[in-house]
């Protein structure tokens, strides 16, 4: 039987009404990357189903406590497995602009690929994850995260005076962000900032959703 830290032991209580939106966010990033693949859209489908495995891993653990089960040591490292998973997630939305309608200079995807590198080899640091980690590391693991998004959301953004799609697509980049940000800035001195997870996982099935829109 696997032993439980007792750090985990005193993680806030989750309610059924957060296990509930975990469970529909799930299953909607289930289904439309299924449609997404029936539609034909294999890297925007891609996308879906890998920022899908890497948030279930976090999540499971938080709905099985909120059903009244055990706290798990993956919880925790769901979370390293998630900000791998969102990392590639935007990776492939560059690569479907990139390789699709848009024109980016080879240099620009060299060091997209590097922000990349650099973000998963902070996140694959020892103990980088672990309860009680010092704020500095999670400040550093999310600069190159940051600038990814920014690239992202500037490539989209160059073609939203002619593309809906990429209007769309740029504005629930800018979301997530726009969410994320304070959450790692100031959610350790202010929990309730963790509430805007909600609207950070609402933009993400926006994006997700805007690949069955036509360019």
């Amino acid at each position: 039987m696997e032993k439980t830290n007792v750090s985990y032991r005193k993680k806030p209580k989750i309610t059924v009404a957060e296990a509930s939106f975990d469970v529909c966010y799930l299953l909607s990033l289930a289904a439309l990357g299924t449609a997404l693949a029936v539609s034909g859209n294999a890297l925007w489908s891609a996308a879906a189903f890998v920022l899908l495995c890497g948030d279930a891993l976090h999540l499971a653990p938080r709905i099985s406590r909120a059903a009244g089960g055990a706290p798990s040591v993956w919880e925790e490292r769901g979370k390293l497995a998630a900000s791998v998973t969102m990392t590639v997630f935007y990776l492939l939305l560059w690569f479907y602009a990139a390789n699709g309608f848009a024109d980016v200079p080879i240099g620009a995807t060299a060091a997209v690929c590097a922000l990349v590198a650099i973000r998963i080899l902070l996140c694959l640091l020892p103990k980088s994850f672990e309860n009680g980690a010092p704020f500095s590391v999670a400040i550093v693991r999310n600069v190159p995260f940051v600038a990814l998004g920014a690239a992202v959301a500037a490539l989209y953004g160059t073609y939203a005076g002619t593309s809906a799609f990429c209007l769309y697509v740029c504005i629930a980049v800018a979301i997530s962000f726009a969410c994320y940000v304070p959450v790692v800035l100031f959610a350790r001195r202010c929990p309730k900032l963790g509430m805007l997870m909600i609207p950070k996982s609402c933009a993400y099935v926006a994006i997700v959703a805007l690949g069955l829109m036509p360019l």
